[in-house]
């Protein structure tokens, strides 16, 4: 298997596609913090037109397991770098999903001189506050007796309970993947050291923002973005559409398109709908008419 050696240990990543293709590569982040990359490889649909990557993020998946002291923001963008220096990439179009839209903006933000032709945000956390804010106006949409039980877990710290996670799974199978099968796979899927990653920097459940990443907010920086933005949600998603919209409007060269029946993991519930709308945007920003 492909790996990639660097100060933090090693990534494991896959690609797919012709380095002569005339289209620019694509660079794919999975969300997180701690996650992988195993319900990616629809992405790998866009390798008839140009390289695409993806890669499981440095302490979770099949890459290395980290410290805790290297579970921190700037650890995942400097794996970036390395990566993409490793693939030597000159110009490539940057899509993360959830939490890898967190790691796609600091990515960009990070550099000097940018490498990123466009920016495609799939379900995008920009802030902690603004997520929360969404998750608590969906938690009241839920039944009584759930709400009850998530918010009765949260002031006593019961978070680890049956009822708290039976709660979750309601919420889950609303606004976080719709696909029952994904849902049943994804358990099957061991990640340790990785749920402890996204506990530490993120907190017990999606609906609760009480990790390292609790206070993060990055809003006020989305108009430094030169490059041709891109924002998908889904109809149900966890994050927001009309969040997102509010978001777009802050960059020069931004346009928000949602997905109907979808909740937040897309690429499992609609990719066919996924994969035309990142196509379109990129054939778009290649050919001058964005």
């Amino acid at each position: 298997m492909p790996y990639i050696e660097h100060r933090y240990g090693r990534t494991f990543y896959q690609s797919r596609g012709n380095r002569r293709s005339k289209g620019l590569p694509i660079v794919c982040l999975h969300g997180g913090p701690g996650g992988h990359s195993r319900f990616m490889s629809d992405l790998f649909k866009l390798s008839d037109e140009r390289r695409v990557f993806v890669y499981d993020q440095i302490g979770g998946g099949r890459s290395s397991i980290t410290d805790k002291n290297r579970w921190t923001v700037p650890t995942f963008v400097n794996e970036l770098k390395y990566l993409v220096d490793a693939w030597e990439l000159d110009r490539f179009h940057l899509f993360g999903a959830s939490w890898g839209t967190t790691l796609a903006l600091e990515y960009y933000l990070s550099r000097k001189k940018n490498r990123v032709e466009s920016l495609i945000f799939q379900s995008p956390m920009f802030s902690a506050r603004d997520w929360q804010d969404d998750a608590n106006m969906l938690i009241d949409r839920l039944p009584a007796e759930v709400r009850k039980v998530i918010r009765y877990c949260h002031e006593i710290g019961a978070t680890d309970s049956k009822v708290y996670q039976d709660a979750m799974s309601t919420y889950y199978a609303r606004h976080v993947c719709r696909n029952k099968a994904r849902v049943k796979r994804s358990v099957r899927i061991k990640n340790p050291n990785g749920e402890k990653v996204y506990e530490y920097m993120w907190g017990a459940s999606e609906f609760s923002a009480t990790g390292t990443l609790k206070n993060y907010d990055r809003v006020s920086d989305l108009d430094r973005i030169q490059s041709p933005t891109l924002f998908l949600c889904g109809e149900h998603d966890e994050a927001r559409p009309s969040t997102a919209r509010g978001y777009t409007r802050k960059i020069a060269d931004a346009r928000f398109e949602k997905i109907d029946g979808a909740s937040h993991a897309i690429l499992s519930e609609k990719p066919g709908q996924l994969i035309r709308r990142i196509r379109h945007f990129v054939r778009q920003v290649e050919h001058g008419s964005n």
